[in-house]
This record gives C-alpha cells, structure tokens and sequence, in this order.
C-alpha cells in the first residue's frame, strides 16, 4: 500500500494565538478547512508543495514545503496577521 505523504498544523492569530477556524489551507490543487481548533490535515504530492493559508478576515499566508517521504508532516503552528487592528 502506497502511503500518500500529508501535513497537518493548527492555524492562530498573531497577536491573540487564539485559534482560527475556517480558514482555507490550499496546497497544489489541494484544499481543506480548519476545524473549531484551528486544526487541519491534508495528504499532499511528494515534491515542493506550496501552502497557502487564506481566511477573509485575515492577510494571506504562503509558504513552500518540501515532502521528501509518505509520512505525516507536523507543521506545527501558522500565525496569521488580523486585517483589523483591535484597539
């Protein structure tokens, strides 16, 4: 059985760390939602994957990623910066 390789990580806000969910994590042709917990989890192609993590309220998030192995990648924690400035 051929193991597709996958990434997983939770998405939070800069300032607050509180977690964001329902933001789009798009890897390739690839997509998912976060959950309640901000969590996500996505198999993904071996080779240089770009992930891009967008969510309305937010500024746009990209990074590239290179998947060498068919294992689950932990990306640990994405910080997205708030489009609104809490006062």
């Amino acid at each position: 059985v051929n193991e597709m390789p996958s990434i997983q990580g939770k998405i939070v806000e800069y300032y607050t760390r509180r977690a964001v969910p329902s933001a789009v994590v798009i890897v390739n042709d690839r997509s998912t939602v976060t959950d309640q917990a901000g969590r996500f989890s996505m198999t993904v192609p071996l080779g240089v994957v770009t992930i891009k993590v967008t969510h309305r309220q937010f500024y746009d998030y990209i990074t590239s990623l290179n998947i060498t192995a068919s294992i689950a990648y932990d990306i640990g924690i994405i910080t997205l910066q708030s489009k609104v400035r809490a006062l």
